[in-house]
């Protein structure tokens, strides 16, 4: 296994199903999200001297504390280039925002961080972060985990939790959140979903489960690149970012950016019914409603509800939108503009001590899709 070689800061032929997710009953109460707040907590360019700032996530603490997450990147926007790990927090549900911690520094020129998955453990109030380290220059690269035990104000130092000791295989959390199952089969246990690089052996989304409270990881399900049926355009159905989610029957639906636009311009959807050991190819189907210029996107499950974010176009990164769906994305029945300027990846979040309302983090700009980062509020019912 490779060393970790991070700083610390710590300053403070593809078989394609039709077959969706089955239809359940209707919420008693349907929801009429409306937006209370949009707020930038981030500027490329100003905030901090940081020329960039990328692929945020956001999370609520066990606590109700807004967890706002982002890689600042130093000196260019590219992917492969240095970066920190930049923390926000809110304790009075995003009304006001406290200071930005740089929580990580990369520190070298041979490996850089890419932030991915935040996620808590209720039982131990325990935070972590799950990210990866040296995914470009790196034969193996480090998958890493940190924590904190103050709901997000210090963090300790980096472990290498990486199940595999040889390249074959990169486990890159996507931004967003990790889920724990509260329903059998195996309640309790993590969930982390992943995705690969161009030279892995396959390449695809694999997902990494946790049943001791996060101390030891292992590959669960796995999807990997393939052909892509008939389509002439495209070769390869070729998975990316993915965010699951755990529906009122136990099972897991993972969405899963559509990289190359195999079949659509559209999300690609996979389920296991396993509590993620396996994520069977024939469950692969690709939703027409949730359009997508090949970008990550937000998910969650509240209530009975699914609810989406991502642009709300099929070429370009404009127009963040939330839908939601009462049939776990059979059909999606509302839709709520967010902001019609430029917007790029998102993160949706559920407070564990408030059920009205949901928080959204993304990208939006006017001359780019990476000049700010926003946190909307938005509530449920009018």
């Amino acid at each position: 296994m490779s060393s970790v070689r991070l700083v610390s800061m710590c300053i403070v032929v593809l078989c394609v199903s039709c077959t969706r997710p089955d239809t359940q009953s209707v919420p008693k109460t349907k929801v009429t999200p409306t937006v209370v707040n949009d707020t930038i907590i981030w500027t490329s360019g100003l905030e901090g001297e940081i020329h960039t700032y990328r692929t945020p996530s956001i999370f609520v603490t066990p606590n109700g504390t807004l967890l706002a997450l982002s890689g600042a990147r130093k000196y260019s926007s590219s992917d492969a280039g240095r970066k920190f790990l930049a923390i926000r927090r809110s304790e009075d549900k995003g009304k006001t925002w406290l200071p930005t911690s740089l929580v990580l520094d990369d520190g070298y020129e041979t490996g850089v961080l890419n932030i991915g998955t935040v996620f808590a453990d209720s039982d131990s109030n325990t935070l972590f972060v799950m990210f990866v380290y040296c995914r470009f220059k790196c034969e193996v690269p480090d998958l890493l985990l940190i924590n904190s035990t103050d709901d997000g104000v210090t963090w300790g130092q980096p472990r290498n939790i990486n199940p595999r000791t040889n390249g074959t295989r990169t486990f890159h959390p996507s931004p967003g959140y990790a889920i724990r199952k509260r329903q059998e089969p195996h309640r309790g246990r993590f969930v982390v979903c992943t995705h690969g690089r161009s030279q892995d052996k396959p390449r695809g989304i694999t997902l990494l489960l946790s049943d001791d409270g996060a101390k030891t990881w292992r590959e669960g399900g796995f999807l990997p690149t393939m052909p892509c049926g008939k389509d002439p355009k495209n070769k390869n159905f070729s998975p990316g970012e993915c965010q699951p989610v755990e529906l009122s029957d136990g099972s897991l639906l993972v969405m899963i950016r559509n990289r190359v636009r195999c079949s659509c311009h559209c999300k690609a959807f996979a389920r296991s019914y396993d509590g993620g050991q396996t994520l069977p190819n024939n469950t692969l189907y690709f939703d027409q409603t949730l359009i997508e210029p090949s970008s990550q996107a937000g998910l969650v499950y509240h209530r009975g509800v699914l609810f989406f974010s991502g642009p709300n176009s099929s070429d370009e990164r404009v127009n963040m939108t939330l839908k939601w769906s009462y049939d776990n994305g059979t059909t999606w029945e509302g839709v709520l503009p967010i902001s019609n300027k430029m917007a790029g990846y998102s993160v949706l979040a559920e407070d564990p001590t408030d059920d009205k309302h949901l928080y959204l983090i993304y990208e939006k700009g006017v001359n780019s899709s990476v000049d700010f980062v926003a946190v909307t509020k938005i509530q449920l019912q009018n």
